[in-house]
């Protein structure tokens, strides 16, 4: 049975923000367990803290060590969980969909009473989460490519803004890759728009299985690309571009296109803002197409080059 997913579900079908949020009439459920649960999980639309409200009223039931909960918009673990010798694991179904399975894990044997008990609480839950997979999955649309998936360009300006930030504050290094496909054009010319979207999941499959976090990758639109690094990452940056630009190239599908990457590098450096690291990493591409296409460079960490683009 598949999870809750609207992959193929028009928006015209999905509830309005209204009806997600109004409070539905709870008068069928069972309520014997965790009175005013439901008023709790309604007070949330986040996935991460409706399990952490849950987890409270479960632990009330059966002393566990961990619930892990499996949806189609991610995996959530409750705070403080860790792995135990029992696992019990549970469907939460709401119409004939399912809405996520959840995992618990104690060091007791869950008894059959402990299991009605656990999903008189699951059916309270039910609705509060729908209403949560919604949202969450609204908001996931908003800030993704609808094609590849990867993060599109407003989510980039929100990450990079953060990113930039948190590592001047921190102290820590922050890298940015920008890419653009080499003779893409062609492709869509010679072949199609059907061919060009081919090329564009394969390169996007491509970056996902050479970076270890894939919440880094972006499409800005066409065929340009950017990845964002921070902290240990951002210190082998220029080993992460050469690997992108080596996986696009090596893969199957841009292969026999004939499509590879050009990639420009640029590091944070002190006082440096998003404007003139941008600027220094599209730079460093540009230098890459000029140099012959399928290549890597970086641009220089000095603060007068910083002093140059920012003037730009």
């Amino acid at each position: 049975m598949e999870l809750f997913s609207f992959s193929e579900m028009s928006l015209d079908h999905v509830p309005s923000y209204a009806s997600v949020t109004s409070k539905p009439n709870w008068s069928h459920l069972t309520n014997t367990v965790g009175p005013g649960l439901v008023e709790q999980l309604q007070t949330s639309l986040d996935l991460a803290q409706q399990l952490q409200i849950f987890s409270m009223a479960a632990g009330k039931v059966l002393p566990l060590t961990a619930i892990e909960m499996h949806t189609a918009v991610g995996v959530f673990s409750a705070a403080g969980s860790y792995p135990a010798e029992h696992e019990y694991r549970s469907m939460l179904l709401l119409n004939d969909q399912c809405l996520a399975e959840l995992v618990y894990q104690s060091e007791v044997q869950i008894s059959p009473l402990q299991q009605r008990r656990l999903l008189e609480l699951e059916t309270q839950w039910l609705f509060p989460l729908r209403n949560a997979l919604v949202v969450t999955r609204l908001q996931q649309l908003a800030l993704k490519d609808t094609l590849t998936g990867l993060g599109n360009r407003r989510f980039f300006d929100d990450s990079f803004a953060k990113a930039v930030q948190f590592s001047e504050r921190k102290q820590q290094p922050c890298a940015l890759i920008l890419l653009d496909l080499d003779n893409f054009k062609a492709v869509n010319d010679h072949h199609g728009h059907h061919a060009g979207d081919e090329v564009l999941l394969a390169v996007a499959d491509a970056m996902r299985n050479t970076l270890r976090v894939s919440d880094n990758l972006f499409r800005f639109g066409g065929d340009e690309f950017a990845v964002l690094l921070t902290s240990e990452d951002a210190a082998s940056a220029e080993l992460v571009a050469h690997r992108l630009v080596k996986a696009i190239s090596q893969h199957h599908t841009c292969d026999k296109f004939g499509v590879s990457a050009s990639a420009g590098l640029a590091q944070l450096v002190e006082l440096e803002d998003c404007k003139s690291l941008f600027n220094r990493a599209d730079s460093a591409l540009y230098q890459a197409k000029q140099a012959g296409k399928n290549l890597v460079r970086q641009s220089a960490k000095t603060t007068a080059t910083v002093a140059e683009l920012a003037k730009a």
